[in-house]
């Protein structure tokens, strides 16, 4: 019991300044633009765009926040792409991903500092965000193209924003209901010793020292 209360009062850095800087610098643009963009996708959610700045404003908006949401992925692919390369352990994980669902983490095999449903995660933010990057430097010079390619730049545009929008909702989720302390995590950099334990046993004891 002494020893649970010891890790529970040790903190120890998850995220560095950097980490959080990329991380919401990625993560504010990508909120504006799934709500604006679920405005302009359906006519059901039309209602949101004058709560962000207007119907002709907001798609404005949505342009520019897009290129900084491209720079904050190029960011966080160059900081994370090598953390997060799947091994054998990680496909294991997801082949057993209704024990994580259940809460049931010590039936799979201990993550690192990321399990796989963060790496997998991290991958389709990377691939989507190429694929917003290049499908919307079509769609805002349409001119400039033929109208099959920015047919299909409509289309895959609207299938990224689906797969990653989903993505989105899952992450959110997890990172507050989900696992407690992760969102904190990414606020003030820190988690307790027991919670790296608890988490990311493979980690803590890389961190530990044991």
């Amino acid at each position: 019991m002494e020893d649970v209360k010891r890790l529970e009062e040790i903190e120890v850095e998850r995220f560095s300044r950097f980490d959080r800087f990329v991380h919401w610098l990625t993560a504010v643009p990508f909120v504006y633009l799934f709500l604006s963009g679920l405005g302009m996708y359906s006519s059901k959610f039309s209602w949101l765009l004058p709560f962000l700045g207007g119907r002709e404003f907001s798609p404005w908006l949505h342009k520019w926040a897009g290129v900084v949401f491209a720079i904050g992925v190029f960011l966080m692919f160059i900081r994370w792409a090598k953390d997060f390369m799947l091994d054998s352990d990680d496909i294991q994980w997801l082949s057993n991903v209704k024990h994580y669902i259940k809460g049931e983490e010590e039936k799979l095999p201990e993550a690192g500092k990321y399990n796989a449903g963060q790496k997998v995660f991290g991958w389709l933010v990377f691939i989507g965000g190429a694929v917003f990057l290049i499908t919307g430097i079509v769609m805002w010079f349409p001119e400039s193209f033929t109208p099959a390619i920015v047919r299909l730049s409509i289309l895959l545009h609207e299938i990224a924003f689906i797969v990653v929008g989903a993505g989105f909702i899952v992450h959110v989720y997890m990172g507050t209901i989900g696992v407690p302390g992760s969102l904190s995590s990414m606020i003030t950099g820190k988690v307790s010793a027991l919670w790296a334990m608890a988490h990311h046993p493979k980690w803590f004891r890389q961190i530990m020292g044991r």
